[in-house]
């Protein structure tokens, strides 16, 4: 097999990739590593093996990159510029002619490693940003497999996606299950998972990981130490910028972004201080559906509910698709404590069936006392699901598979199936079947591990079986095509 790594400037996933590519070139197989930007490739270089074939996006486009490209892309869309617009666009010239050029010299670049290096997989993280994204939209256009690795709602798992949002198997191995005998350890494991996940008794280790930095103690010393673990990349790609920036457009991001991370870091930390006063306490009397929202920039938002990004418009068009009488409870979510301006709670506020709710209430809770939950792709929707209640999906997400899942398009599709609902309840006598075989269609598709672990002292995992887990997961994909 021919194995190909994207590598990014992710805090933990280059080392665990890494650790994978040493195991793929001790199993006598290749390995071709593509690096986007060249603050990345200075400072993760490292964790990969030396006969790995390193190929440089900024490298290859000084040599090959053809300017104004007008032909050639088929099948893309601005979509997939859309995370990386949203992520960049205060540091970043994001006019067209900009925007354009990015995306031309990264289709071309991952365009020429399909065509000419033939990897037979691609393995990165599911598409979150512009590059991985043009990288996915190729290997399907060229039926080349890519495998996104994220971590797994179970504990020392990990998903492994073939697809955008899901891996392909889910559904389809449920499907099967439902029509078969549940070994009766398999069933075990699973009634405790949905009794731990539905409880919060264990929560995977993702969730116990802070996603905004201001959250230290001293925000300041952390940004100090963050700047010297990474000044030396700085200080290469800098003696060399002239040359490189015209291709590099995340390095540039990185060093245009230095100088404000403090004074975001500041601003949070203030909201954080004094916004916790805005909330409203839940009331028993109160007949309402619960819409938890989400951190952003997220690829949770930006790459799986692009067309509901705008949150705040998405909750009052939602407010105003809900039967007459009912509220909308707005669930903030604990990370984005700080993270948004405070009009944007007076606006959510001014609408008039909407409670705005605490990060700290408690979402079993919520979930029991409400109607139903609406939800871009929170993972607060699994739960649900597993508690019986029916979930309105409006973003691409793993778990809309489950028979209590609702895949929602439009506004008016999802007052109409509101409206549907209340009057006729779904069927959930053979519920704990259902979450069973759910449970178990998901498990049997994760990859044994933890991709925190990559990056510590403690690292635990078995490479070697990752590493054949993931090339079963290869074979059985490849078969099907």
């Amino acid at each position: 097999m021919k194995w190909c790594f994207i590598l990014s400037d992710d805090f933990y996933l280059p080392e665990f990739l890494g650790k994978i590519a040493y195991q793929v070139v001790k199993e006598g197989d290749e390995c071709i590593v593509a690096v986007n930007s060249k603050i990345a490739e200075y400072d993760k270089q490292k964790y990969f093996p030396e006969n790995a074939e390193f190929l440089s996006k900024v490298d290859w486009c000084i040599e090959n990159c053809k300017k104004n490209q007008e032909n050639g892309f088929s099948g893309l869309s601005w979509k997939e510029f859309f995370p990386t617009f949203i992520r960049k666009t205060k540091t970043l010239c994001c006019d067209y002619n900009n925007s354009v050029e990015i995306i031309s010299q990264l289709y071309q670049f991952f365009n020429f490693i399909i065509q000419k290096k033939r990897p037979d997989i691609i393995i990165s993280e599911p598409p979150s940003n512009v590059s991985n994204g043009i990288a996915y939209h190729l290997c399907k256009k060229n039926n080349v497999i890519y495998l996104g690795l994220m971590s797994s709602r179970f504990e020392n798992r990990i998903d492994a996606y073939d697809l955008e949002h899901t891996c392909s198997k889910y559904e389809e191995d449920f499907n099967k299950i439902l029509d078969s005998t549940i070994p009766e350890d398999e069933r075990e494991f699973a009634r405790n998972f949905i009794e731990d996940f539905i409880s919060h008794k264990k929560k995977p280790s993702y969730m116990k990981v802070a996603v905004n930095w201001f959250y230290e103690t001293n925000f300041i010393t952390h940004y100090v130490k963050r700047i010297k673990q990474v000044c030396r990349p700085w200080i290469r790609y800098l003696l060399k910028r002239n040359e490189l920036k015209t291709f590099d457009y995340e390095s540039e991001n990185r060093l245009k972004n230095v100088p404000l991370a403090p004074l975001t870091g500041m601003k949070s930390w203030f909201r954080f201080l004094v916004q916790p006063d805005k909330f409203d306490s839940p009331n028993d009397k109160d007949k309402f559906f619960l819409f938890p929202l989400h951190v952003q920039p997220e690829a949770s938002t930006s790459v799986l509910a692009t067309y509901f990004y705008d949150q705040l418009n998405t909750v009052r068009n939602i407010a105003f698709s809900l039967p007459f009488t009912y509220k909308l409870y707005v669930k903030e979510h604990p990370e984005a404590i700080g993270t948004r301006p405070s009009n944007f709670y007076k606006e959510l506020r001014n609408i008039p069936n909407v409670c705005l709710i605490a990060p700290y209430e408690k979402v079993g809770n919520l979930i029991k006392n409400s109607c139903g939950i609406i939800t871009l792709t929170s993972t607060i929707g699994m739960e649900t699901v597993l508690a019986g209640k029916l979930v309105y999906v409006l973003g691409k997400v793993f778990y809309s598979y489950h028979p209590l899942c609702k895949k929602i398009n439009s506004f008016e599709e999802l007052r109409q199936a509101l409206e549907s609902d209340l009057i006729n309840k779904p069927n959930i006598s053979n519920l704990e079947k259902i979450n069973i075989c759910f449970i178990i269609s998901y498990f049997r598709n994760t990859v044994p591990g933890d991709l925190l672990l990559g990056s510590r002292e403690n690292d635990t995992n078995d490479y070697k079986v990752i590493f054949e887990k993931i090339r079963d997961i290869f074979k059985g994909l490849n078969a099907m095509r």
